[in-house]
């Protein structure tokens, strides 16, 4: 397999105005690119339209060859997938028995079969819909932000079987994504986009370097600018760092202080959902205080999610219970912040047309109207998902403010450098038990995997991201 692409001259409009206008680009054979740019540069309107899902105003998408293939995977997948379980989704995309054993048999994931989706974790749910793409004999893959909503395992075991399948199977992907972490060590090429324009395009480091010279540093991640700032080469993984002269001194320890009015307060809480075969949280104790920012950590399944649902009272626990003078002055914002914003904008539910928004600058917008609720106890559940770097730091920075004035801001995130820098506390979940309760720099500081590159190239110094470098 394997294949190319050719764009001349694209012009895209949606929504009156012009997203798109003399855009160009080729893809080689055996390629994998990914797509840059920060929420609104227009890269899910172009994975839309190179596989016809959105009509072009003008210019050309050309392929080798009429039997050129070409899949797409959408940022949600679950929502577009057909059947019930992945053999119901192959089976309405016509796949044989035998097709269907040869690709489960590459991914290693024949025992998700016949498990329902919406039993299993956001990274199993990509892999499905990743694995039903791979049905169609594709040459190309489109992925729209698979690394996301993912937490740090799952991301690695996706990212390992991109950059198998590329280079084993000679699939192309391109692959829109704000987090180039996780994708960097395949040394993808990368095209960036700006105001639906070209901003930059060809491999990794030299991408990188011609965007810090043009001054588009928001779209480099902390960790390559920190070397760029200091006249090195962008590294693209560790390994290409510790290559590098590059020595910093220790970060002063800070200590983070908590406030001191308790807000909530958990009590052995433990609650089931109907499907599960156990305790999705189990016998949990903590309090929350008014006046710090609290992160909820854990891999993808853990319980982040339905905890954030049990402290805003949406459901009831098995046993335990919530307790504290916040409970009943609570706003919690969900995953999904469409039903918010279609309220806020007084439109019907689920008529996306109706917010000509993309889904980071629909994320941004709903955790800004969460956190200027007014309330004293604000929910967030993954409210850096989707949004590009600049965008995160807003909202991050909106959160301690808010706890520095004196409310409860509690929030899950699958980011280590997110939590570092926006959190005073963390609770790590482990199968919905309590891991971890305290420090969010002793937590992110003295891990191997849920860290961030700083503290994996300075370990030690108490470096854990770019701002304790400056």
């Amino acid at each position: 397999m394997g294949g190319c692409l050719r764009v001349e001259g694209l012009e895209v409009e949606s929504g009156g105005r012009k997203i798109f206008e003399n855009l160009s680009f080729s893809l080689p054979p055996s390629s994998l690119t990914v797509l840059l740019g920060r929420n609104g540069s227009g890269k899910t309107t172009l994975l839309k339209t190179l596989c016809g899902e959105k009509e072009k105003s003008s210019g050309s998408v050309l392929f080798p060859s009429p039997s050129f293939s070409l899949a797409f995977v959408p940022q949600d997948p679950a929502s577009s997938m057909l059947g019930g379980c992945l053999r119901e989704e192959m089976e309405m995309w016509g796949a044989e028995d035998l097709q269907v054993f040869d690709v489960l048999a590459f991914l290693g994931i024949s025992h998700l079969l016949d498990k329902p989706f919406s039993s299993l974790s956001r990274g199993q749910v990509e892999i499905c819909a990743l694995s039903a793409s791979l049905c169609q004999s594709p040459d190309l893959v489109l992925l729209d932000e698979p690394l996301s909503p993912l937490d740090a395992i799952s991301r690695r075991q996706l990212s390992s079987l991109i950059s198998s399948l590329n280079s084993e199977l000679g699939i192309s992907f391109l692959i829109a994504e704000h987090d180039l972490e996780g994708l960097l060590p395949l040394s993808p090429a990368i095209l960036a986009l700006k105001k639906g324009e070209k901003a930059a395009f060809g491999g990794a480091k030299e991408v990188m370097e011609d965007l810090w010279e043009k001054g588009e540093k928001d779209l480099i991640p902390d960790f390559q600018k920190l070397y760029l700032s200091r006249g090195f080469p962008p590294p693209l993984s560790l390994k290409d760092a510790q290559s590098l002269p590059l020595s910093l001194p220790p970060s002063p320890l800070k200590e983070e202080e908590k406030g001191e009015e308790e807000a909530l307060k958990a009590s052995h809480l433990s609650f089931a959902w109907p499907s599960s075969p156990s305790l999705d949280i189990f016998d949990l104790s903590f309090s929350a205080f008014f006046g710090e920012s609290l992160a909820i950590v854990g891999e993808n399944g853990s319980g982040k999610s339905t905890l954030l649902k049990l402290l805003a009272g949406l459901k009831k626990p098995r046993f335990g219970r919530v307790m504290g003078k916040g409970k009943k002055d609570a706003f919690f914002l969900p995953q999904d912040p469409l039903p918010l914003l279609a309220l806020q904008e007084g439109k019907s539910l689920g008529k996306e047309e109706l917010l000509p928004l993309s889904s980071g600058e629909r994320q941004k917008k709903a955790d800004f109207l969460a956190l200027e609720s007014g309330k004293s106890v604000i929910l967030l559940d993954e409210p850096g998902q989707n949004l590009d770097s600049c965008a995160r730091r807003e909202v991050g920075e909106e959160i301690k403010r808010k706890a520095k004035e004196g409310a409860l801001v509690i929030f899950s995130t699958h980011d280590p450098d997110f939590c570092a820098s926006f959190s005073d506390r963390s609770l790590c979940l482990l199968k919905g038990k309590k891991a971890f309760l305290g420090e969010s720099r002793k937590l992110v500081g003295g891990r191997t995997f849920f860290t961030t590159p700083f503290n994996r190239a300075f370990p030690e110094k108490n470096i854990l991201t770019l701002k304790d470098c400056l």
